[in-house]
């Protein structure tokens, strides 16, 4: 999105999605490699927040595709977005590929927005059916819980980061149907905490990918010198 299109409220949103993401990750680097003893699997806290983390930047991605798609499907900064998010994406698969064959991101965070972005514009000028969709995505997962498509155990794989298109796509619909209610227009005094988090959401995505290796490679170093 444009710079003299950007919403404050937005960035300052997915700003603090970012800040929580780094939170947990140092959290689950310090858990990994026994810095401390803190139950990621088990703790609710420990189980919920990363949830949250997803969804607000989920949010966010509906929220800024029904900005985009408002006056009619940008088909060119669609596939734009899905070559930028998707070979990001790539990227990420074939690095934990080579680093965690056990454990790599075949459909992490990227891969469910980049998907999602491209499913999502067909939806943009119905936020009310984007609404109810996504209800009904969300509900049957939590009633059902199915598992519909179990990739995970076919591959053999135990990925760090594992976020399918169903049901979160749903969260992305209700982006969409809250963009209608005009949230990212509320206006937010411009403190240096609410600058430093519209930074943040500004430029999420390098955040995003250069956060983790520097983390996890540095709870690495550290481990191997005490």
């Amino acid at each position: 999105m444009p710079a003299k299109d950007r919403y404050l409220m937005l960035d300052a949103v997915r700003g603090s999605a970012v800040l929580l993401m780094i939170f947990f990750h140092v959290a689950y680097d310090l858990s990994l490699f026994r810095f401390a003893d803190i139950d990621i699997i088990q703790d609710p806290f420990w189980y919920w927040l990363p949830r949250l983390i997803v969804s607000l930047f989920l949010i966010c991605a509906g929220v800024s595709l029904a900005l985009v798609h408002k006056n009619g499907i940008q088909w060119h900064h669609a596939v734009k977005r899905l070559i930028k998010i998707g070979g990001w994406a790539l990227v990420i698969t074939l690095v934990t590929y080579v680093l965690f064959p056990e454990n790599y991101i075949f459909f992490g965070a990227l891969h469910c927005i980049a998907t999602a972005s491209l499913a999502g514009v067909f939806f943009v000028r119905r936020p009310k059916l984007s609404f109810l969709c996504g209800l009904l995505l969300l509900a049957s997962d939590w009633v059902f819980r199915p598992t519909l498509f179990p990739l995970n155990r076919w591959l053999g794989v135990s990925p760090f980061d594992y976020l399918p298109f169903y049901p979160w796509f749903g969260v992305v619909l209700i982006g969409i149907y809250l963009e209608s209610l005009h949230l990212h227009q509320i206006a937010l005094k411009r403190n240096a905490v609410i600058r430093s988090l519209g930074f943040m959401g500004r430029h999420s995505l390098k955040i995003y990918l250069l956060h983790r290796p520097l983390l996890f490679g540095s709870f690495f170093l550290l481990y191997n010198l005490l």
